[in-house]
């Protein structure tokens, strides 16, 4: 692996992650070895990511339940597949765990015996803490967990990093350095990742259940159906992007397209009738509520 402590000799904070970044700005990825186990709906969008920023293919390996599974997504994703899941990880200077919640444990069982001692382990799985991945493997291991959503692997989305005892400095900064051009990336504790969960991990599928819900009622309305999803999609792509790149509070935008007595006002007026706003805050409160229960499981 390149010596990132070399290139960042001063690592104690990470190398920006955001939508500006550009590949190369952190630690050199070129050589880096990367496992991924478990490259299916959160997994798969890692691994494009990874390659993103810069890990060749030939270093980026996946094993997937069966060879046959992860032949099928090293092509779809342009990475190499791995024989078995210690074949990938024996030689890795990072492995990525993108199993589900449950298998995650006994994962670590099966392949801590080939683990390089000085890899880094990531797991992508809620409700599984960092004590629970220490316990589980040697000690002084370095562990880290990653709280991903969908939209990283259009670069436009969120991660969450909460780091273990036993992660340098170094490592934290490749981390920052791999996940570079997944949208935006922030380091939070595990108590915060349940607010995280809320507001980036799960907020992916209630966006889209609101896109097909507004999308449906343009269709009620009259308009054709490919013309509505663009016309939705495209205007919350566009209010996003302006947020972002103006910083103007939410609450100011709304202001300002609605007039007096104008048909977003009437339509506001109908939001808060309806309890939206409510609606949505008891849905983000419910996932997060569900995240501390998977933690305490």
């Amino acid at each position: 692996m390149a010596d990132t402590t070399a290139q960042n000799p001063d690592a104690t904070t990470p190398p920006a992650s955001g939508p500006g970044t550009e590949p190369g700005s952190g630690p050199d990825l070129a050589g880096v070895r990367v496992a991924v186990i478990g490259a299916g709906n959160m997994g798969g969008p890692v691994v494009r990511t990874l390659l993103a920023a810069g890990v060749r293919a030939e270093d980026l390996r996946i094993a997937n339940s069966s060879t046959a599974s992860s032949e099928r997504a090293a092509e779809e994703l342009g990475a190499t597949a791995a024989r078995t899941r210690e074949a990938a990880v024996a030689a890795a200077d990072v492995v990525v765990l993108g199993v589900k919640p449950y298998q995650v444990l006994d994962l670590l069982a099966e392949i801590r015996e080939e683990l390089p001692s000085d890899a880094l382990v990531i797991s992508l799985a809620a409700g599984i803490t960092l004590a629970q991945l220490q316990q589980a493997l040697p000690a002084q291991s370095a562990v880290l967990r990653a709280m991903p959503n969908t939209p990283i692997s259009v670069g436009e989305g969120a991660v969450g990093l909460m780091r273990g005892a036993a992660v340098t400095d170094a490592q934290h900064a490749l981390v920052h350095a791999l996940f570079s051009r997944a949208g935006v990336v922030v380091d939070i504790t595990e108590d915060q990742v349940h607010a995280f969960i809320a507001a980036a991990g799960s907020l992916a599928g209630f966006v889209f259940a609101i896109i097909e819900a507004m999308t449906e009622e343009a269709v009620r309305q009259g308009l054709k159906r490919d013309l509505a999803d663009s016309l939705v999609q495209q205007t919350i792509r566009g209010a996003a992007t302006m947020l972002l790149e103006s910083g103007t509070h939410p609450a100011l935008a709304k202001a300002g397209v609605c007039s007096p007595g104008g048909t977003t006002a009437e339509g506001y007026a109908a939001f808060e009738r309806a309890g939206v706003r409510a609606g949505l805050a008891a849905t983000m409160s419910a996932a997060a509520e569900r995240s501390r229960e998977l933690s305490q499981s």
